[in-house]
């Protein structure tokens, strides 16, 4: 899937994202989005209370709105079958923000520590990537869950794991934050090579007419190297 993320100021961006993540319509009418989320819910959880999935289509869009005030140019949710056979899910946000990337390479390096400070729970590093270098941090994080998403009056806290991915853009003041994030902690091990494949798919140029599958493992696998 070939998306094209353009800003009214900021510069262009392609995302070439893997088989499995779809792309929400940020342009779409929030009330027809909503609609078909109720509809996917009917289908894929058709025991569920009236209550508990209209709570659960109107969190999921009230956090894509805070998203949308964030900057995000792109969200992808991605649905797959995990290794025991179950369904896991993830979300995939990317933001453009306009920044001051100071000294020409010192980006990654400098952001890197900064966050290392910030976060010291979290899995910090620097890699390389086909669009550049970039500074990458993996964490988890509890995020508060309203109790009326799962139909029940108490609120609960849940898990989640983010993987960022922070890289200037090469000609522009802006930086690209691109944040997987997933309940399923525990098969962070088969999210890896599907989070690698979707950062590699991240250009500041169009696509062109050759396959990713042509490039060496040791240039597209770094995402993996440093934190599988």
């Amino acid at each position: 899937m070939a998306v094209e993320t353009p800003g009214a100021t900021a510069p262009p961006l392609w995302l070439d994202l893997p088989a499995g993540f779809t792309a929400v319509d940020l342009d779409e009418d929030p009330g027809d989005r909503m609609a078909r989320a109720a509809e996917r819910l009917d289908a894929l959880f058709p025991d569920a209370g009236a209550e508990q999935k209209l709570a659960a289509v109107i969190a999921s869009e009230t956090a894509l709105q805070a998203q949308l005030r964030e900057g995000a140019v792109h969200v992808s949710g991605c649905l797959v079958r995990a290794g025991d056979g179950g369904p896991i899910h993830g979300v995939l946000s990317v933001f453009l923000r306009p920044q001051d990337l100071g000294a020409p390479g010192s980006y990654p390096a400098r952001v890197a520590a900064e966050l290392a400070e910030a976060w010291p729970d979290a899995d910090v590093g620097v890699v390389d990537l086909p669009l550049g270098r970039a500074a990458l941090a993996a964490r988890e994080l509890t995020v508060p869950v309203p109790g009326a998403v799962f139909g029940v009056p108490e609120s609960a806290v849940s898990t989640v794991r983010q993987l960022e991915l922070l890289i200037p853009h090469p000609w522009s003041p802006y930086v690209v934050a691109a944040v997987f994030t997933t309940e399923d902690v525990d098969h962070w091990d088969e999210w890896l090579p599907l989070v690698a494949a979707a950062y590699r798919g991240i250009s500041f140029h169009p696509p062109r007419d050759e396959s990713r599958d042509t490039v060496p493992p040791d240039q597209w696998d770094n995402v993996r190297k440093a934190f599988g």
